[in-house]
């Protein structure tokens, strides 16, 4: 049926004086918003963006380089210990001589027995597995992967913490080899009078300084604060709703020079 168009024209005033009043209250709320800043949701790019975490950490990354790099380098390095006054014609020794083919020698010159042999073995896995959880380790830091059993993997130091045990693990082994090895060479003394010793060499100092430089990738991801579950499905709807629902620089503009809200008890 037909309306008088003095009714129309006031439905029409009113549904616009509404609509004023909500752009009015959605702008307030967002231009004094928990930030303290105007225009908190701002369109993509625009200075204002909501700050994303991320999951990777530089901090704990170079510590795992450096593990990575002197575990390789004490594996390749032959001089892991040094004896001195025996008989044997070799005062380096390392797990270099016993990988592969051992020479005969060794146990014919009284450089090391069987036993040392196997230690020295167990100490090149060790070493292995060394590297192998170091380097995941350092990979975890760099691309910080957002699949959970990985996030909390690298976010506990797993990886790190395993390596500092096997590092542990690799000198406690480097310690009983060297009294084996000194324990032989007092047996066969070069000369009646002589003075016999072992020391340790490069390697043993190398893997010495790759379990510190893990412990302190450990203590930075440990020490490091992470958002709650909460707060990072918040922080996801909010760059949803960010990237999905730009505004316009004009409507920013406005936003800017519009008033505080009324004081309200």
């Amino acid at each position: 049926r037909s309306v008088p168009a003095g009714e129309g024209r006031a439905a029409d005033s009113d549904r616009r004086s509404d609509i004023c009043r909500c752009v009015a209250r959605s702008g307030r709320s967002r231009m004094y918003g928990p930030s303290g800043l105007s225009g908190a949701r701002r369109r993509p790019g625009a200075g204002g963006a909501l700050p994303k975490h991320t999951e990777r950490s530089l901090a704990s990354a170079v510590p795992g380089a450096l593990s990575v790099t002197a575990l390789c380098t004490a594996l390749a390095e032959p001089a892991w210990l040094r004896a001195h006054g025996g008989v044997c014609p070799r005062q380096e020794l390392g797990v270099a001589d016993v990988l592969g083919h051992l020479d005969s020698a060794l146990l014919e010159e009284y450089c090391m027995n069987s036993q040392t042999v196997l230690l020295l073995r167990v100490i090149s896995a060790f070493c292995f597995l060394g590297i192998i959880c170091s380097l995941s380790a350092f990979l975890l830091d760099v691309f910080g992967p957002k699949h959970p059993a990985l996030k909390i993997t690298r976010r506990y130091a797993f990886a790190h913490i395993l390596t500092v045990l096997q590092c542990a693990t690799v000198i406690g082994f480097c310690y009983w080899s060297s009294e084996l090895i000194l324990a032989l060479q007092q047996q066969h003394k070069k000369y009646h009078g002589s003075r016999v010793y072992v020391t340790f060499a490069v390697s043993f100092y190398l893997v010495a300084g790759a379990g510190g430089a893990s412990i302190l990738a450990t203590a930075a991801n440990l020490l490091r604060h992470y958002p709650t579950e909460e707060e990072e499905q918040a922080l996801e709807l909010l760059s949803e709703m960010e990237e999905n629902e730009p505004y316009p620089v004009e409507y920013e503009i406005v936003n800017q020079f519009q008033p505080p809200p009324a004081y309200t008890p």
